[in-house]
């Protein structure tokens, strides 16, 4: 297969996970690109030839394109491809295409520099099921906890415990919150415990400044335009986070922890929690052997009185969907918690292992 044709496939593949998710905008504007891109155009070469693996587990290149095009959209400078855009009814595949084509000759090096962009959607819908497995931490560690988050991007899910819950029959977080997540549930609901944290930190190769009105929008541009019930969570967290902006960091993932948590005794009376979803994916072959076996290390000089959690929600290689895992130090057991799909719109607890 040709680099052309392995981009093409990255588009239709990155189409059929928008169709999944309930985008059919989306969907649509992936396939289009897949079947009608063309070399010969600049931007169109710099696709069709780009220098990396474009598909949705590594560059997600198909995102980083939606995302220009939506930027462009939102600050009206592209208004005929504007009026196809949700909440407009879905185009034909033609007029989306002869309005697209004519946004890529027209906004070239526009859209040229949203391809330099990493997608950084922060989909706070994930703090649920983060929440669950912290519930679960609690229930056999009530102590307080301190969070450390790997590839946090804005820090939004470091503010779960600032969001309301309704997970299953179990309603958890803060009640009076403007944010309200409820995924469907299926399954006894997590263990009813107090979440306390104390403190919570992050890292990101590329953190988004919460107090850059440019890069606030730069996260709204990456939510899909014809879902709106996500641009609402994520512009009710960003309001939350006005008053609770959680330190991140610029490191990589391997090297933060390393320092943050650093080997020796971990303080008595307090949960460390290393935390991360759908980030792992992303860090590479050595950072993430580098990270478990950091964690392990640490792990080894765990104490009841001075646990160290590892909660990760990413997608597992043998189902290719996204899982809920936790392991706990001292006894380094690890346990499959729950299913659920990459914008956690339903929850699967999973029952505990006898």
């Amino acid at each position: 297969m040709d680099r052309a044709e392995i981009v093409r496939e990255a588009f239709r593949d990155q189409a059929r996970h928008c169709g999944a998710l309930g985008s059919p905008f989306t969907a649509l504007l992936c396939d289009v690109l897949a079947e009608r891109l063309r070399s010969g155009l600049r931007l169109a070469d710099s696709i069709l030839d780009w220098d990396g693996n474009p598909d949705s587990r590594h560059d997600v290149l198909p995102l980083r394109l939606a995302a220009g095009l939506n930027a462009l959209v939102r600050a009206g400078e592209i208004p005929a491809l504007a009026s196809l855009y949700p909440p407009n009814p879905l185009p034909s595949p033609d007029r989306l295409w002869a309005a697209v084509d004519d946004a890529l000759q027209r906004k070239c090096d526009d859209l040229s520099a949203w391809l330099s962009h990493p997608p950084q959607t922060n989909e706070v819908a994930r703090s649920s099921v983060l929440m669950a497995g912290l519930l679960t931490i609690a229930a056999r560690w009530p102590q307080p906890m301190a969070l450390f988050e790997l590839g946090a991007s804005a820090g939004l899910n470091l503010n779960l415990d600032r969001y309301a819950h309704r997970l299953g029959t179990l309603e958890t977080g803060d009640p009076g919150s403007s944010l309200k997540l409820e995924p469907r549930w299926s399954g006894d609901p997590p263990p009813d415990a107090d979440v306390r944290i104390v403190a919570r930190q992050g890292c990101d190769l590329a953190p988004v400044d919460l107090g850059d009105p440019a890069a606030r929008e730069r996260l709204l541009t990456f939510v899909w335009p014809d879902q709106h019930e996500r641009l609402d969570r994520i512009g009710k967290a960003l309001m939350i986070a006005t008053g609770s902006v959680p330190r991140v960091d610029r490191a990589s993932a391997a090297e933060w922890i390393e320092t943050a948590l650093p080997l020796g005794a971990l303080q008595s009376g307090v949960t460390r929690v290393v935390l991360h979803s759908i980030a792992f994916q992303y860090f590479g072959d050595a950072d993430r052997r580098r990270i478990a076996d950091h964690l392990d290390r640490v792990g080894a000089m765990a104490t009841d009185d001075a646990p160290l959690a590892w909660l990760r929600f990413e997608t597992a290689p043998e189902t290719k969907g996204p899982e809920l895992r936790l392991t706990v130090w001292p006894d380094a057991s690890e346990r499959r918690l729950a299913t659920a799909d990459a914008h956690v719109r339903s929850i699967v607890w999973l029952p505990t292992t006898p």
